[in-house]
């Protein structure tokens, strides 16, 4: 199987496993209807940003989409993706203050592991 028909598969599996059509998909990630149906169909391979965003919106490695690894799932669950999809919205100033309390966790957890 050639790259392109792989990464095609597997953008398509997890398209329509998170129930996103293919014109939607195109706009979430900037580019048109047709690019993602020749992706899909593997008669045309992302530009490496392309793939990229194509992982991100999916939550997914670009290495999953590429065939380099089977871990499908970038993050542990739906409701961790989609909280990293709501983080990159933000400005950096909330950014940084959600970075904070996730530090404050981490060493709360930690002082009660011990």
């Amino acid at each position: 199987m050639e790259l392109g028909d792989i990464i095609g598969k597997r953008i398509k599996a997890k398209r329509e496993e998170l129930g996103i059509k293919q014109k939607e998909f195109a706009e979430r990630v900037g580019v048109s209807a047709s690019a993602i149906n020749q992706f899909e169909g593997g008669a045309k391979k992302p530009s490496p940003d392309v793939l990229t965003r194509i992982a991100e919106e999916l939550g997914v490695s670009t290495d999953y989409l590429l065939g380099a690894s089977e871990e499908k799932n970038l993050f542990f669950s739906e409701s961790v993706a989609a909280a990293f999809r709501d983080f990159k919205n933000l400005s950096p100033a909330d950014r940084k203050i959600i970075l904070s309390n996730i530090e404050f966790l981490k060493s709360k957890v930690k002082r009660k592991e011990k």
